[in-house]
């Protein structure tokens, strides 16, 4: 088994003409916090959709969890637990109604899937909440709700692209010290133009710029000006 949760080896991907990423190779230890980071267009979200699976590479390889997400795409999803820009909700259904139906996609069974929803949402602050229809909720509340189906089902790799977008302070520090207790039990990857949040709370960086890798190391070398 690797020691890498995600390595990749000249990663390519294009859209049409304009290449996003460029023969693109690193290598992301597992456990710990670790940083994306790149002005728009450097190749971030490009890169976290083909560790999620949701995008195939078209050039290079890439394994994530020791697995190629092309050949074991469901396997890597297991592993999983991705949050994006915007909440992966079903507007109609209350917040409970979203976690019972995500919970049911990972197999938990039902009695399981109350107690840890009610668990976390208060942990979240959220449980006065629950049973409003996710469409009515700010979005601050959408976005915390969204974090904790993201997290249910315990995956090894959090994938979080933009994750403190919509966040208040509150809520902000409350997702920090969620990933702060799962450092040494979980890799993390989150991509953030919180430069100040991401140095703060990151172990490693891995910095992109016209979809090519221009640094990686720990925390303590990103250069901010970058």
């Amino acid at each position: 088994m690797s020691d890498y949760a995600v390595e990749a080896e000249n990663l390519t991907r294009r859209y049409g003409y304009r290449v996003a990423l460029k023969k693109v190779s690193f290598g992301i230890e597992k456990k710990g916090i670790h940083g994306l980071f790149g002005a728009n267009g450097a190749g971030k979200t490009t890169l976290m959709r083909i560790i999620s699976t949701l995008l195939k590479p078209q050039g290079g390889r890439i394994r994530v969890m020791g697995l190629d997400p092309e050949e074991d795409p469901v396997p890597v999803r297991e592993y999983l637990g991705l949050v994006g820009d915007k909440p992966l909700l079903y507007p109609e259904l209350s917040g409970r109604e979203n976690l019972h139906f995500f919970g049911k996609l990972y197999g938990i069974d039902k009695d399981q899937i109350d107690k840890k929803g009610e668990e976390l949402a208060e942990r979240f602050g959220v449980r006065t909440w629950l049973d409003e229809p996710t469409k009515n909720l700010s979005t601050g509340l959408r976005k915390r709700i969204d974090i904790i189906r993201s997290t249910f089902h315990d995956p090894e790799l959090y994938l979080l692209d933009e994750p403190y977008s919509g966040l208040d302070t509150e809520s902000t520090e409350m997702f920090s010290g969620f990933l702060e207790e799962h450092r040494n039990t979980r890799t993390t990857i989150l991509t953030t133009h919180n430069l100040i949040l991401g140095s703060r709370i990151c172990d490693t960086y891995l910095s992109l710029k016209k979809g090519k890798v221009s640094g990686q190391g720990p925390i303590e070398q990103f250069d901010q000006t970058l």
